[in-house]
């Protein structure tokens, strides 16, 4: 697959590059990794672009974040996804070019044309590293600083089961080309703006208790959101604040869509696979998050199905 994608790439002239919406880092640092890769080659006319209306500004810092656009036409000799498991969460109705896709979700369904989809890595932004590395494209100091961020982000930092010593091992080697660790903590952790505390405050008066407090359950409406000024992205970390309490196995999010449809973000610790729960619903994820949306249903409602779905996890 890594032969046929780089034929693919090397011939194409221009080329499309596209993450889900609602990104994360690892969507956005793998896609612009890609980005600053393809634009030293100075041979193709490369458009990347995400379709959300509000991108996590944690990531601000990114070479290439300004590049990134809502929109885009057709006329494209090649489209490449990033960190996407299933072709609706890419926002767009259609694409009119051969996709190749790029992901690390075991939930994939294996949409694009020329389908990189290995649960084993621990992000798609290592994921891209080694398909660059290995395929000769160019790595230089903001290639590396994109999927250093992208590692960070989808690993919380080195804190999750999907590390290993293979990924320090390549860490180190970005860390070589110029990335400082420090920088990226700072930029990713330490620029919360006033709204997003106030955010986080409201979310957190919400939390509560289920199944023996083993499940943490917070909610976002979007009155919250009016009264704080804070934007969707800024409630990305409040299922990991839910999980973070001692006795709590499971976190959850129940955020209020402006067309009134439940988004459910779940994560876990150690014990219970969420992206069981998210498949049920029709959502997907990996084994400590995962995810999905609820259309015509109140939060009582999802709730209560949510908790039946756990209750038996637990168990």
């Amino acid at each position: 697959m890594f032969e046929r994608a780089k034929e693919a790439i090397e011939k194409a002239k221009r080329v499309l590059l596209i993450s889900h919406v609602n990104p994360d880092g690892d969507a956005l640092g793998s896609s612009l990794a890609m980005f600053n890769s393809l634009q030293i080659t100075g041979s193709k006319r490369v458009r990347i672009v995400n379709v959300s209306d509000d991108l996590p500004r944690s990531y601000d810092f990114l070479p290439g974040f300004e590049k990134i656009s809502k929109t885009f036409s057709g006329g494209y000799d090649l489209a490449i996804a990033f960190d996407c498991a299933s072709f609706d969460r890419l926002g767009v109705d259609k694409i009119d070019a051969p996709l190749i896709g790029f992901d690390h979700h075991p939930t994939n369904e294996g949409f694009a044309d020329i389908d990189i989809n290995d649960p084993s890595y621990s992000s798609t932004g290592e994921l891209v590293y080694d398909f660059l590395k290995s395929s000769g494209f160019v790595i230089d100091k903001n290639v590396a600083l994109c999927l250093y961020s992208a590692i960070v982000s989808d690993t919380g930092f080195f804190r999750y089961e999907n590390v290993n010593s293979a990924l320090f091992k390549k860490c180190s080697e970005l860390v070589e080309l110029g990335v400082d660790p420090s920088y990226v903590a700072d930029m990713i952790t330490q620029r919360e703006s006033l709204a997003k505390l106030r955010l986080k405050a409201k979310i957190l008066d919400t939390l509560t208790l289920y199944l023996n407090a083993r499940v943490a359950v917070v909610k976002l409406t979007q009155d919250m959101l009016k009264s704080t000024g804070a934007a969707p992205s800024d409630a990305e970390e409040a299922a990991n604040m839910a999980r973070s309490l001692a006795t709590v196995e499971v976190g959850v999010l129940l955020r209020e869509e402006p067309n009134g449809d439940v988004k459910v973000s779940l994560r876990s610790k150690r014990f219970v696979d969420v992206s069981k729960a998210a498949l049920i619903f029709g959502g997907g994820g990996h084994k400590r998050a995962a995810g999905f949306t609820v259309k015509g249903k109140d939060f009582d409602t999802v709730l209560k199905e949510v908790l039946d779905i756990l209750k038996k996890e637990l168990a």
